[in-house]
C-alpha cells in the first residue's frame, strides 16, 4: 500500500518535470514542496538507484527555479521517474 502511494508521488513528480519543461506556470510553493517530499522519500532508500533517481529530480525541479533547464532534459527525468512511478503501483 505505501509503495502505491510513493508510486502516486512520482507520477506527480513526473508531470511537475513535464510541466516545467513546457513552461507552465507552477507556483513556487508548489515546486518547493514537492522537492522537499521528494528528498525526504530518497533519504528513505539513498542506498539504491531509486532513490537516487529522486535526488536527482530534486536537483533538477529546484535549479528549474532560477535557471532554464533543456526541455529534453526535463522530459527524459520525467520519463525516468514516470516509469518508476508505474512499477511502483504495479508492485
Amino acid at each position: 500500500m505505501i509503495v502505491g502511494l510513493l508510486g502516486l508521488f512520482d507520477l506527480h513528480v513526473a508531470v511537475l518535470l513535464c510541466a516545467l519543461g513546457l513552461g507552465v506556470e507552477i507556483s513556487v510553493s508548489v515546486i518547493i514542496a514537492t522537492a522537499i517530499l521528494l528528498f525526504a522519500k530518497a533519504c528513505i532508500s539513498l542506498t539504491d538507484i531509486g532513490g537516487l533517481q529522486d535526488v536527482a529530480a530534486v536537483i533538477l525541479i529546484l535549479l528549474g527555479i532560477f535557471i532554464v533547464i533543456p526541455q529534453w532534459l526535463l522530459f527524459i527525468a520525467a520519463a525516468i521517474i514516470g516509469f518508476k512511478g508505474l512499477s511502483s503501483l504495479a508492485a
